[in-house]
């Protein structure tokens, strides 16, 4: 196919028809020959299933499958039969002049496609001669109108130039008519192709509203919630991980968006298990939503470790405050150096239980009563959470989120607040030792909730390779 015009002076801005006829009727090309293919497949199937001979139980039973196979393979035909005519796998083209393209006989998407650009481009070059003539005119009109306000000959000479302008006028507004009447060929053209696009929609369309393939009542339902829940586990659980930092009520907003996410992450396994046996989905579609679903929890559980480390750190931070004599300093600088180097471990059984929470948190009555009593209007917490914010930021809230926020995970996001609080007024205690849990405790927060957006990662909504 021949490049487009790229000047469309002076009808219109850019291409009023753009598009390439040959590529959809390449297009056309791969639809029929799919089409062929499942008319052949349909042909083979039903040779098979018609052999009397094979009279066993296992021809039977291939015979009834075949049927139902034969159902949704002739819908299957049907629908690229229909499309590849819609599309067209050829350009027919149209020859003769404007009038005789406008009056064509439709044919298919690509053909009427083609017609119409034709009919444009042929718009625009009598256009194009129109501006021509319309510019030479009005030159000879500026010329004429200098000359005469020069030349001072008798009534002859005054006669022969209104003459000429009125001449000159003349042929430059009826080229301005002519442009004109070409913008109107442009707007035929269009409806032309608009017209091939509707037709080749609408076949789409009917062969496919009532065919043996589409979904279901159930089948949309399905993914009606599963869309609805991916959506909600997508938000809430970004969300839970980057409201933490607030002081008062961040923990408390964070769990009860943590856990909507989590249901939501649930539900949504659960559509795509259903499906699977609706045949509109695969077990490997299952295991990313199931991977998805383990790795919140698991990033959450890990997250769960990491604030056990930073209320331990805490506590010991509040007793080093508390220190007054020699002794107390030595032996809070002590227990801070040995925190700091080494290895947070669990008590027995901790480590379970913390695995376990994030997964059964989400449907405790306990702690959504508990997140949500913090959470509840005229509890005055919204308010501390506001002065907490203006004491940080020295009487500016807005100061103080720049100074407040954080990525750490809810449950260790105010700790640290605390510990960096703690380590500005030990005065001569071991700095080292407080920057050392400071960053150990930052590290084991962000490493859990790298783990729970690995997760989210799994979103269809976030993720386009497994949408």
């Amino acid at each position: 196919m021949a490049g487009r015009p790229r000047d469309w002076h002076p009808v219109a801005d850019s291409d009023p028809i753009p598009g390439d006829a040959d590529r959809v009727a390449n297009l056309g090309k791969k639809l029929r020959k799919t089409a062929d293919e499942l008319e052949k497949q349909i042909r083979n199937i039903k040779a098979v299933s018609e052999v009397e001979a094979w009279d066993s139980k296992a021809g039977k039973e291939f015979r009834e499958k075949a049927k139902g196979n034969v159902k949704k393979l002739e819908a299957a035909f049907k629908r690229y039969d229909t499309a590849a005519d819609a599309f067209g796998s050829e350009v027919t083209e149209v020859g003769g002049r404007f009038d005789d393209k406008l009056h064509a006989k439709p044919k298919n998407y690509a053909s009427d496609l083609n017609r119409a650009q034709e009919m444009a481009d042929l718009a625009l070059k009598e256009a194009q001669d129109a501006e021509e003539r319309k510019s030479a005119n009005q030159k000879s009109l500026d010329a004429l109108s200098d000359k005469g306000g020069k030349d001072k000959g008798g009534a002859d000479g005054k006669d022969s130039g209104k003459e000429d302008k009125k001449k000159l006028e003349e042929a430059r507004d009826s080229a301005g008519d002519e442009i004109e009447a070409a913008r109107q060929k442009i707007n035929q053209a269009k409806k032309v192709r608009d017209d091939a696009a509707k037709r080749a929609r609408d076949a789409i369309e009917d062969v496919i509203a009532d065919d043996s393939l589409k979904d279901g009542f159930w089948e949309t339902l399905v993914d009606d919630i599963k869309s609805v829940t991916e959506l909600i586990s997508t938000v809430c659980g970004i969300l839970s991980l980057v409201v933490g930092w607030i002081p008062v009520i961040g923990q408390a907003l964070a769990g009860v968006l943590g856990a909507i996410a989590m249901i939501a992450t649930l539900i949504t396994t659960i559509c795509t298990i259903i499906q699977v046996f609706q045949g509109n989905a695969d077990w490997m579609d299952v295991g990313l939503a199931a991977v998805g679903f383990l790795l919140m929890g698991v990033g959450k559980a890990f997250s769960k470790v990491a604030g056990k480390f930073a209320k331990t750190a805490l506590s010991k931070m509040n007793r080093a405050g508390a220190a007054r004599t020699t002794k107390q300093v030595t032996r809070a600088n002590k227990n801070l150096r040995k925190l700091s180097g080494k290895k947070f471990k669990l008590e027995k059984g901790e480590g379970w239980k913390s695995l376990k929470e994030p997964f059964t948190e989400p449907f405790s009555k306990a702690a959504w009563g508990k997140n949500l009593k913090i959470l509840k209007p005229g509890e005055g917490n919204f308010a501390a959470a506001r002065n907490e914010l203006a004491e940080r930021g020295g009487g500016s809230a807005f100061k103080g989120i720049g100074k407040s926020f954080s990525m750490a995970d809810p449950g260790v996001a105010s700790d640290l607040k605390g510990i960096k609080a703690g380590a500005a007024g030990l005065g001569n205690f071991d700095a080292n030792a407080v920057s050392q849990i400071s960053k150990t405790a930052t590290r084991l927060g962000v490493t859990g909730a790298g783990i729970t957006l690995a997760g989210l990662g799994l979103d269809g909504n976030l993720n386009p390779l497994v949408a």
